[in-house]
């Protein structure tokens, strides 16, 4: 491997967390910080679905804390999130990042670019969650047919619960994710395939209270929002809200659910790399 490449795995303490994070690809390339979703989750199983896809891009991929194999030894917010995303690139020495962020990691960029300007080129947000509110009122809404909780109450907290005790956590995030139930299984096997960390970390505090709503207009730099139409916990609400709030970004609508490169590989290949470009990462 030539010198000029980067393909190594640092371990970055920070005041109650140890982060995981690995970056990959040429080291004079476009730098790109993957920002999972979740919260909780992992960037591992991005890495290995999509990653020999992005060898073009230096590629940086964060464990958030408290998540995948990322350590917290209390409970944190989203502000905690943004900064540990900060110190990440200012470790690596890069001058600046585009985001791609899934899922809840759209709303780590948001405030990202809030409180870091600098470090942020621009934004790819594939189906992005950025009012966890809202999304709590998604699943209200499939699991019991009402946006409201028992005698018209809308705190996010109760709306979850209603709807999980009606469906299932899982089964009811599983129907909405993924509409092939095929990826589910893939997805679940890259995740597997990958040692987490201590199953004592501490997780989000609040996290049905994460609402980057009034932020996402101030967000600098150039933004490509990626949709697939058949993910029910973003597609229609959170796309609303998203371009609601930036008509000028621009918009890619793809078949599949949560992950649509699961689910068509070949198109959301192609639409992510033009994101990626018009967002400040073009190679």
């Amino acid at each position: 491997m030539s010198a000029d490449f980067v393909d190594d795995a640092l371990h970055l303490v920070r005041e109650g967390a140890d982060l995981y994070v690995e970056q990959v690809g040429p080291a004079d390339a476009p730098p790109v910080l993957f920002l999972h979703g979740g919260p909780g989750a992992s960037a591992h199983a991005f890495r290995e679905l999509l990653g020999e896809d992005l060898e073009p891009y230096r590629m940086v991929y964060l464990d958030q804390r408290g998540g995948g194999r990322s350590y917290a030894d209390a409970a944190f917010d989203l502000d905690t999130l943004a900064d540990d995303a900060a110190a990440v690139v200012e470790a690596l020495g890069l001058p600046g990042v585009t985001t791609l962020a899934h899922g809840f990691g759209a709303a780590v960029a948001v405030r990202l670019a809030g409180r870091h300007p600098r470090l942020v080129r621009g934004h790819v947000w594939l189906n992005p969650w950025l009012s966890m509110p809202l999304l709590a009122a998604t699943l209200h809404r499939h699991a019991l047919g009402s946006d409201d909780g028992e005698g018209g109450a809308h705190d996010p907290d109760a709306l979850v619960d209603e709807a999980f005790a009606a469906a299932g956590a899982k089964p009811l995030l599983d129907a909405l994710l993924f509409p092939n139930p095929a990826a589910r299984l893939q997805l679940e096997h890259a995740e597997s395939s990958v040692l987490l960390g201590p199953s004592e970390s501490v997780g989000l505090s609040d996290p049905w209270h994460v609402d980057v709503s009034e932020e996402i207009a101030r967000c600098a730099g150039p933004v490509a929002v990626l949709l697939a139409t058949g993910d029910g916990s973003c597609y229609p609400d959170q796309a609303e809200l998203a371009l609601g709030r930036l008509p000028h970004a621009v918009t890619a609508f793809l078949d599949g659910g949560h992950h649509p490169y699961l689910d068509d590989p070949e198109p959301f290949l192609a639409a992510l790399r033009a994101a990626l470009a018009h967002a400040g990462a073009a190679t």
